[in-house]
């Protein structure tokens, strides 16, 4: 019985740790996901094609340019 229990206390401690440790993750994602936004550069013959400025397309090889925001 007092395996149960433990085993009970110790489960419940787990599950609230993991859980607290995963809203820090997505709101470190998110600001992550706002920078990337900012410095996004696509390639002007390949649209679907993005990254950061001085990378290359990967389908022609052109370098990735300012995307136009409508």
């Amino acid at each position: 019985m007092k395996n149960l229990i433990l085993s009970a206390i110790m489960m419940a401690f787990i599950f609230t740790s993991c859980d607290s440790q995963t809203g820090k993750t997505e709101t470190s994602t998110s600001e992550h996901d706002a920078v990337l936004h900012q410095n996004t550069h696509a390639c002007s013959m390949h649209p679907e094609i993005t990254g950061v400025k001085g990378d290359k397309c990967s389908k022609c090889g052109m370098e990735l340019t300012e995307a136009v925001k409508k």
